[in-house]
């Protein structure tokens, strides 16, 4: 994919498993970058931009999933977890051993439960029909996260989830550099090789150098471009 701005010469490549850096030293231009991609308005955005996989024009509308801030990831997005539950479910559907098992434990806990209720004044009942997206739901179901993983641990494990997910949209970081080292930075980008995701990086943060898994594109103060 390609990611082409009116006013710039160079269009962006967009890759999956290697991270592209678009690098704006210019706050203005990289304000009005910022602000277009997340309208999603292509051509009419404030700073205008096209979408093109070789010579196809793709509709600019839901491609970028924007993150001004990586300490709270969208891990709740149900674009995610939705598909990771399809996921599971067509798994259990060619494991039948594990779908009875599964079954088989859900009626001998709706079994104690109702025994337990049998001393009440009320009559109770529990559907026992297996429901994976409600039985998932009812025990919390969610990506493994925890206030203790550092952030470096957390981008990490949010790709893996992109990856489980299947998801098409571009991981969009925000100034993400401003808050890993450049040991942390390498890991990451080990980590999009690994997974294959489509990541773009807005940073406004001077970097001159050039990392392994990284395709750099710069816009000096001077508007120049390398």
């Amino acid at each position: 994919m390609r990611l082409v701005f009116d006013g710039l010469e160079k269009p962006v490549d967009i890759a999956p498993g290697c991270a592209s850096v678009l690098q704006i030293e210019s706050p203005a231009l990289y304000a009005r970058v910022v602000a277009s991609l997340m309208s999603g308005d292509g051509v009419y955005a404030a700073e205008p931009y096209s979408l093109w996989n070789g010579e196809r024009e793709i509709a600019s509308k839901d491609v970028f999933a924007m993150i001004c801030d990586p300490f709270h990831l969208p891990w709740d997005d149900r674009a995610l977890l939705g598909e990771v539950v399809k996921k599971i479910e067509r798994e259990l559907l060619e494991d039948e051993d594990s779908r009875r098992e599964i079954e088989a434990l859900q009626q001998q806990l709706a079994s104690k439960l109702i025994a337990f209720s049998m001393g009440f004044d009320a009559e109770y009942s529990i559907d026992v029909e297996f429901d994976l997206k409600r039985s998932l739901k009812n025990m919390g179901f969610a990506a493994g996260t925890s206030q203790d993983n550092s952030l470096l641990d957390n981008l990490l494990s949010f790709l893996s989830l992109s990856l489980d997910a299947g998801y098409k949209k571009v991981i969009t970081f925000v100034n993400l550099k401003t808050f890993l080292t450049e040991n942390e930075l390498l890991r990451f980008y080990e980590h999009v090789f690994y997974t294959k995701m489509q990541v773009l990086m807005l940073e406004n943060k001077v970097d001159n150098t050039i990392y392994e898994h990284e395709i750099k594109h710069c816009i000096d103060l001077r508007f120049l471009e390398n």
